[in-house]
């Protein structure tokens, strides 16, 4: 067991997930406890219960759910959720949730995109997706930013932060300048517990992800906490990590323009080049697709990119 307090009633649960950091966040009230993110199938009975019981309480006293966003390590704990804290109120952003509460949703939307690139994880992966999600598990109801959650003695305000996924969401707690971002930013990628790369940082939109950033540096943040990372403490770190999110944004986006010319070309086409560039990427490398895909998107918005079809997928060259 484990749990790091990094404010007045603001709390880290750790874990590993693989090689990479693993967290799920508690804001503990007077009247009641909010958790951020249930994390895989599995989570709750092995990290966020004895985490709650060395705080002095029973995984019932969760009170509110706040789940950031349609990845399964972010929402599988759903149904374990549902046994041992019954009276809790699990909610997400609309633009996720049909993800958040059926696999074959998530699976054909989310993960199965890349299949229509000619991309795919292998069958390893996609076993380990499957497990991850736990069953399907309905949301309680919609949340989608601006509204406050009162615990007793503190209060956070729920942020949308689009990019990542559409519905991705925050929490802030102003009065300690600490925002619970999950995965809302991903500086140059994903780390092992060593600080190695090992995956890249997917984000589905530009313009969301750019806004998000732009969100976040308003803010006065003395600490971010993510799902991730280690948690990132005082402004000047709290600013590196922003620029270097957006700095991957802007080198992304270059590389993807500079890729383009007269012939139309597919996804894989932008990606591999992209991967080598800005990489490398051991794990779940694919992901990047997603990324590229968002700034061939943009290039099309903008005028300096046409979409068409080459072999029956996706393709594109410059206008």
């Amino acid at each position: 067991m484990s749990v790091e307090q990094v404010a007045d009633r603001i709390f880290r649960v750790p874990s590993t997930l693989g090689p990479r950091r693993f967290a799920q966040w508690l804001v503990v009230g007077d009247d009641g406890i909010l958790l951020v993110d249930s994390g895989v199938d599995g989570t709750i009975a092995e990290h966020v219960a004895p985490a709650l019981a060395h705080l002095g309480h029973a995984p019932d006293a969760i009170s509110e759910v706040l789940i950031s966003h349609a990845d399964v390590d972010h929402y599988g704990g759903n149904s374990e959720l549902r046994v041992v804290a019954p009276r809790a109120r699990i909610r997400a952003h609309p633009a996720d949730r049909r993800q958040l509460e059926r696999w074959d949703v998530i699976g054909r939307e989310r993960y199965g995109w890349y299949r229509g690139h000619g991309l795919d994880y292998d069958d390893a992966t996609w076993d380990w997706l499957r497990n991850a999600a736990g069953p399907d598990t309905p949301i309680a109801g919609d949340i989608e930013g601006g509204e406050t959650i009162e615990l007793g003695g503190i209060a956070v305000e729920v942020v949308a932060l689009p990019g990542h996924s559409a519905g991705h969401l925050g929490a802030v707690h102003h009065a300690s300048g600490t925002a619970i971002v999950m995965d809302a930013v991903l500086a140059r990628g994903l780390l092992t517990t060593d600080d190695e790369l090992i995956g890249p940082p997917p984000y589905s939109t530009v313009p969301g992800y750019r806004a998000t950033i732009a969100r976040l540096r308003e803010l006065p943040l003395e600490r971010l906490g993510t799902s991730h990372y280690a948690p990132i403490e005082g402004r000047a770190a709290v600013t590196e990590f922003l620029d270097a999110s957006e700095g991957f944004i802007d080198d992304l986006d270059a590389h993807v323009r500079g890729l383009l010319g007269p012939r139309p070309q597919p996804l894989r086409a932008f990606w591999e080049p992209a991967a080598a560039a800005l990489g490398p990427f051991p794990q779940m490398e694919v992901e990047l697709a997603r990324s590229v895909a968002a700034h061939l998107d943009e290039a099309v918005a903008a005028g300096i990119a046409r979409e068409s079809k080459a072999d029956g997928v996706p393709a594109w060259s410059a206008a």
